[in-house]
């Protein structure tokens, strides 16, 4: 399978950035492929911040002012979710109950870009999951 631009589920982001063996080491090597465009969603480092203040998440990076300037120094593409995301994301069937899961499922489909997840309930969507 050829994938080409993708975008990254909050726990792919987190397995990438914490250097985690539970992250494939095929998905890591697309991640890092300079010829291929990872974008993560302004609402993953959202879910990051808030989960960080809720305490369940211990991650340094989590409140940093500037992690969308060190991502982007990555090479990651962020994307500021859309409106039409966020409505189509509001109203997709709640299969998954997470918000930002459905946002991020609204955003692969209005971009028609594959998601990096390994979040099989993401799948009753009919977007391309990979992992």
């Amino acid at each position: 399978m050829i994938i080409n631009d993708h975008l990254l589920d909050t726990n792919v982001l987190l397995f990438f950035l914490e250097d985690s063996p539970r992250l494939p080491s095929a998905l890591a090597e697309l991640i890092e492929d300079s010829t291929k465009r990872s974008y993560v969603s302004l609402a993953s480092l959202w879910e990051i911040s808030i989960k960080a203040s809720l305490g369940k998440l211990q991650v340094d990076y989590a409140n940093r002012a500037d992690l969308d300037v060190v991502l982007s120094a990555m090479g990651f593409t962020l994307l500021k979710p859309e409106w039409e995301a966020m409505r189509v994301g509001a109203n997709l069937p709640q299969y998954h109950r997470d918000p930002f899961d459905r946002l991020l499922v609204a955003e692969s489909q209005n971009r028609n870009l594959p998601i990096l997840s390994c979040d099989r309930q993401l799948d009753v969507y009919g977007i391309k999951r990979v992992w």
